[in-house]
């Protein structure tokens, strides 16, 4: 791998960096104090196409994957982007940008089936 100086030297590496930081904390932390402690059920999807049955049940492990997704796309797009900084840096930085909307919709997601609870 070659040397990962120049990559967090460039401004907008970090200021990605620092947006995907934050929203994957606030994404791993709303989901985790949340939870109760009785370990009740939860709505962990919602089919629309299944009519009447449209929301199933799960337990507090399907909600918390929400918050394992975030910590992993977090850690993924990290390790992806600076392996490809020094060939191209904007596609290191269309990486960054993808996991931004990726992390944002998985806070909307995740905040959408703990509201239905």
């Amino acid at each position: 791998m070659a040397n990962p100086r120049p990559y967090f030297h460039d401004r907008f590496i970090l200021l990605l960096l620092t947006v995907n930081s934050f929203l994957a904390i606030v994404c791993v932390l709303s989901v985790v104090l949340r939870l109760d402690e009785t370990g009740g059920s939860y709505i962990a999807q919602y089919r629309s196409n299944l009519g009447i049955d449209h929301f199933k049940v799960g337990g507090a492990k399907d909600i918390l994957s929400f918050a394992l997704f975030a910590v992993l796309a977090y850690v993924f797009q990290l390790i992806i982007s600076m392996r490809i900084y020094h060939i191209r840096k904007h596609a290191a930085w269309a990486v960054l940008m993808f996991t931004t909307i990726l992390l944002i919709f998985t806070l909307i997601v995740s905040n959408s089936l703990l509201i239905l609870r």
